[in-house]
């Protein structure tokens, strides 16, 4: 027992080989996992802009004038079931939309504002239920449910933009003031 614990003569080609080979497996792993963590970091940036420009609108949406004293109306969307866009917020297309550090669209371009497209959807709360909130409750004809939804393309693993879109949607209700 005292002989093993006392060798000084090191390690065998075939330990040698072995351990190069467990370490050679596991830098591959690696290296293969590096394309699917890029795209994943690329599919978060996107959707974090898409919810960076949802969020953006319904700050917008919630600073417009809705007052029973003087009757204003500039939320728009009285009577609206929600199913088409509003005068106020109609649809901006692909490449519509502007933020800080988005240039302008060429054809088929997939960089900056003309990866995304936004909708606003409004419903009046006494036309069609919104959150659970019956039609003939009695401050119904004061809400209005705002829906913003950003649509955008997402990049493949290769780095190639898919037809396919993806969407953030964030919603409000919005009370008469």
């Amino acid at each position: 027992m005292k002989a093993l614990l006392r060798n000084t003569a090191g390690m065998t080609v075939a330990e040698v080989i072995v351990a190069l080979g467990i370490i050679t497996f596991g830098l591959l792993g690696l290296i293969a996992a590096m394309p699917l963590s890029t795209s994943m970091i690329g599919q978060s940036n996107l959707r974090t802009t898409a919810t960076f420009l949802a969020q953006q609108h319904v700050e917008r949406i919630k600073n417009t004038t809705w007052t029973a004293l003087p009757a204003t109306d500039t939320l728009g969307g009285a009577g609206s079931n929600g199913t088409a866009a509003v005068a106020q917020w109609p649809d901006e297309n692909y490449g519509a939309i502007t933020f800080p550090g988005a240039g302008n669209c060429a054809a088929n371009d997939q960089s900056g504002s003309c990866r995304f497209r936004r909708q606003v959807r409004i419903i009046d709360c006494s036309v069609v239920s919104c959150s659970g909130i019956p039609v003939g409750t009695a401050n119904a004809n004061t809400l209005r449910q705002v829906t913003v939804t950003v649509f955008f393309r997402p990049i493949s693993g290769a780095g190639q933009s898919q037809n396919d879109e993806e969407s953030v949607q964030l919603g409000t209700l919005m009370a008469r003031r």
